[in-house]
């Protein structure tokens, strides 16, 4: 069946906003991204988001090692233009992309100013896998007390984002997709603490 550019959109949409509300809910963008009939160099989901997010009056970039051809159908799906890393309005990391690249993503990305917060980048990084397993501890708005997220990447990348989140309300929004295209988000709200923090509590 092919992708649908209002009714795929809106369900993915829909989905996207509840993991928003509810930092470390899982969903899944699967039904969506099966339609997506291009090229796999990528996530699918991937391309779903983007499809959502994206358009012309946005940036984007890219980093894997098919970052190029990526690139490239990104801006076929979406009339986007690509953008170096630090000006990017939005920052694609492939599941191919090693620690040093996932954290240079996070270091390096869009920081908005104290007028313009929301001017910061937001990031969509391929994981391995994504549950609602206890390894990460998540407080904040839209939590009661706290939730729980597990997600299997190629680096640590927590300290990096609590570096670049450290200056509230400054921060990136980062989501998360998976190889069987589960999806879930962390607001620049959100506060983390990871399994063996003093702070944690089962």
């Amino acid at each position: 069946m092919k992708f649908d550019d209002v009714h795929d959109i809106q369900q993915a949409y829909r989905k996207l906003v509840d993991c928003n509300a509810n930092p470390g809910r899982v969903h899944s963008l699967r039904i969506e991204s099966e339609k997506m009939g291009f090229p796999i160099y990528c996530n699918k989901a991937l391309l779903v988001l983007a499809r959502m997010l994206l358009d012309t009056e946005v940036c984007f970039h890219v980093i894997g090692k098919a970052s190029e051809i990526i690139s490239n159908t990104i801006s076929q799906l979406t009339y986007t233009v690509a953008a170096p890393l630090d000006e990017a309005d939005y920052v694609f990391v492939a599941a191919d992309a090693d620690s040093k690249e996932l954290i240079a993503s996070i270091i390096k990305c869009k920081l908005g100013d104290l007028i313009n917060p929301h001017s910061s980048a937001t990031l969509i990084i391929e994981a391995e896998k994504i549950t609602e397993d206890r390894d990460l501890m998540l407080r904040g708005p839209g939590i009661k007390e706290s939730n729980y997220l597990c997600v299997e990447t190629a680096a640590d990348w927590v300290t990096a984002r609590a570096v670049k989140n450290i200056e509230y309300p400054l921060g990136i929004e980062i989501y998360f997709v998976d190889k069987e295209y589960r999806i879930a988000a962390l607001p620049r709200t959100t506060v983390i603490q990871s399994r063996g923090d003093k702070a944690w509590a089962m």
